[in-house]
């Protein structure tokens, strides 16, 4: 029996997919600081509300430093593949 992740293309196991899932998964994280964020900024001011904009302010800072760190290093990697013109021939 195949794992329930097993609807992913062949292409997407490869290191460059799981980054670009993981880049995605992390600007999802993002978002959802951002909105927990906002909401919490504009509660009425208390300890739990203090808690939860801190909470939400470190995992927005986390999640934006690790997917830039993936996206700087998926750009890496597409530089050093080289790339192929429809001839066949190394562009650069």
């Amino acid at each position: 029996m195949r794992p329930f992740w097993s609807w992913k293309k062949p292409a997407a196991r490869t290191a460059v997919g799981r980054a670009r899932l993981s880049f995605w998964l992390l600007i999802v994280v993002a978002v959802l600081a951002i909105g927990s964020l906002s909401s919490a900024l504009g509660a009425p001011a208390g300890p739990v509300t203090g808690l939860r904009v801190a909470v939400s302010g470190v995992v927005l800072i986390a999640a934006l430093t690790l997917s830039s760190r993936v996206l700087i290093a998926l750009d890496r990697a597409r530089r050093r593949i080289p790339a192929v013109t429809p001839t066949g021939t190394n562009r650069g």
